[in-house]
C-alpha cells in the first residue's frame, strides 16, 4: 500500500490507517506471529523510507525495529549470477558492513543472499525486505537465513500483512522499499530485464546514489549494469569508491576480520596466503586439512571478505588484510 505524501487529507488518512490495523484481534495476533510494525509518521518509522517516493503506509516489522534506520547500503542483483558477481556481492558487502553500514536486500536467491550472508559473517546488521507476509520466507529455502538475520540483530520487513502470499506484482514494490531504506543501491550483477534495476530507479526517484559494478561487455548478466553506468551510475570497483561518493568516514568495525576472531584453521589458511595467490592444492598438501576442510574453511573466509577466489582454483587475501 503506497500513499502520496502531498494533500491536506494526509493526517487524517494517517489516522484511519491506524484504527484500520490497531484493533485487539490484529495486535494480538501479530503478537502471537512475533511481528511488530510501525506507521508512516510514527518516531519509529524510518526517515529515510519516510521522504522516499510512494513511501508505504504500513511497515510490518520482524526483529530489530531499531534495525531499520541504522544508514545503509541496499545491494541487489541477478538471481542467476556468476562466480564474478558472488565474489564481489560478498566483498563488497562485507566491507560495507564492516564500516558500519546495514546491508539492505530482498532476501532472494542470487546476489541478495549472498549480500545478506556476507554480512552476517562479518558481524553486521542487514535488513531484508520481502515480497509477503512476514509469517512465511519468500524462497522457503532461505527460511534459515530469515532465521539468522533476526536472531543477529537484524529484521525481516515488508508493507504486506501476514497471510499475504508472494505474487509477481509484490516484487516491483518490494524493490522501492529496498531503495527507500538506504542512502544508495548498489547494483552487483543486473541483465537487460533484471527486477535489480527497478530497484536503482526507484533509488533515482528518491534522489538516492545509484552505484553499479561493471562487468564483460558480451555478459548478459552485466548488461543491465554497464547501462546503469552509461546513464550516469558511479562506477565501482571497491569499497572505498562508495565510501568516499557518500562521503563516509570510515571508522566503524574496519578490522572486523581481525585474527583473533579466526578458527585455528582460518589462521592456518590465512598464513599460507601470506606471500601471495596460493593454488588450493597447495594448501591442501600444506595445511593438514582434508578436501571437505578446506572447501569450508574458504569458503568462510571469502564470506567474511578476507579471502579472494581468483578463479582456476587459485586463491589470495583481498586489500586491507
Amino acid at each position: 500500500m503506497a500513499v502520496s505524501k502531498c494533500g491536506s487529507n494526509i493526517t487524517q488518512l494517517l489516522a484511519e490507517v491506524k484504527d484500520r490495523y490497531e484493533p485487539d484481534v490484529q495486535v494480538t495476533r501479530l503478537r502471537r506471529l512475533g511481528i511488530g510494525y510501525t506507521v508512516l509518521g510514527d518516531s519509529s518509522y524510518p526517515e529515510l523510507l519516510g521522504e522516499a517516493a510512494d513511501a508505504p503506509v504500513i511497515l510490518y516489522v520482524k526483529g530489530s525495529i531499531e534495525s531499520i534506520g541504522i544508514p545503509g547500503i541496499a545491494v541487489v542483483g541477478s538471481r542467476k549470477y556468476t562466480y564474478y558477481g558472488r565474489d564481489t556481492a560478498r566483498y563488497l558487502s562485507a566491507e560495507c558492513a564492516k564500516a558500519g553500514l546495514s546491508i539492505i536486500s530482498g532476501l532472494a536467491l542470487g546476489i541478495d543472499a549472498e549480500a545478506h550472508r556476507a554480512t552476517l559473517a562479518v558481524g553486521g546488521s542487514t535488513v531484508a525486505v520481502l515480497g509477503c507476509g512476514l509469517d512465511q520466507v519468500y524462497p522457503a529455502g532461505h527460511a534459515g537465513l530469515a532465521r539468522e538475520i533476526v536472531e543477529k540483530g537484524g529484521a525481516l520487513v515488508s508493507e504486506f500483512s501476514p497471510g499475504t502470499p508472494p505474487i509477481k506484482p509484490h516484487f516491483p514494490m518490494r524493490n522501492r522499499i529496498i531503495a527507500g531504506l538506504a542512502i544508495g543501491t548498489l547494483v552487483i550483477e543486473a541483465g537487460e530485464k533484471s527486477g535489480a534495476l527497478i530497484t536503482a530507479y526507484s533509488a533515482l526517484e528518491s534522489n538516492r546514489e545509484v552505484f553499479a559494478v561493471p562487468g564483460n561487455i558480451d555478459s548478459e548478466t552485466s548488461k543491465g549494469t554497464n547501462q546503469l553506468i552509461k546513464e550516469g551510475a558511479k562506477l565501482v570497483t571497491s569499497a572505498e569508491d562508495i565510501f568516499e561518493e557518500l562521503e563516509i568516514k570510515v571508522t566503524l568495525n574496519r578490522d572486523g576480520g581481525s585474527s583473533q576472531d579466526l578458527s585455528q584453521d582460518e589462521k592456518i589458511i590465512i598464513d599460507l596466503l601470506s606471500k601471495g595467490v596460493c593454488p588450493a592444492d597447495d594448501m591442501l598438501a600444506n595445511s593438514g586439512m582434508n578436501v571437505i576442510s578446506l572447501n569450508t574453511v574458504l569458503t568462510a573466509l571469502e564470506m567474511k571478505g578476507m579471502v579472494e577466489n581468483m578463479g582456476g582454483g587459485r586463491y589470495r587475501r583481498t586489500q586491507g588484510m
